[in-house]
């Protein structure tokens, strides 16, 4: 099942539809506090998505969560991110298949813009995906990917500021 969430647009302004927003985080599996979603958003198996808190996910986002989906604390999801638990087999017949691997998204993560997340992937704590990646494999913490197939880019000082 896939629960849409439309936005209300006046004029440059983006504002949460709070009902709907509501409506959509209430057949998830569970929500942390303070989760945003900016319209519209779309979300498949929402009873399979799990939120944290402090989460901000864009506008035009897909989440196909039918997989299972964990989205840690303080997590930034950019526009047009696919975050993605389900797929197709490799080998015919495809038709009607689906294969189903969970993906963890760790605390303080930024997903760029239109970056893709596919089944089975684990974003470690602080990792940063970079706009338009294709993440295939595991990131380390503290680590940024960027590229199709995302490779690493940087890593970061894992001490306190």
């Amino acid at each position: 099942m896939a629960v849409m969430v439309g936005t209300i647009i006046a004029r440059c302004d983006h504002i949460l539809d709070h009902a709907r927003a509501r409506y959509a985080l209430s057949r998830c599996a569970e929500v942390g506090t303070d989760v945003q979603l900016r319209m519209p958003v779309v979300i498949y198996g929402p009873e399979q998505l799990r939120f944290g808190s402090s989460v901000a996910v864009g506008e035009n986002v897909v989440l196909r969560a039918g997989g299972g989906l964990t989205i840690g604390n303080r997590v930034l999801i950019a526009a047009g991110a696919a975050i993605v638990t389900v797929g197709h087999p490799i080998e015919p017949p495809r038709w009607n298949k689906v294969t189903a691997a969970p993906v963890k998204i760790g605390d303080d993560v930024w997903i760029g813009v239109n970056a893709v997340i596919l089944p089975g992937v684990t974003i470690g704590n602080g990792a940063i995906v970079a706009a338009g990646a294709v993440v295939t494999e595991d990131v380390a913490p503290f680590t940024m990917v960027g590229g199709v197939p995302a490779r690493v880019l940087r890593k970061f000082d894992t001490k306190a500021n």
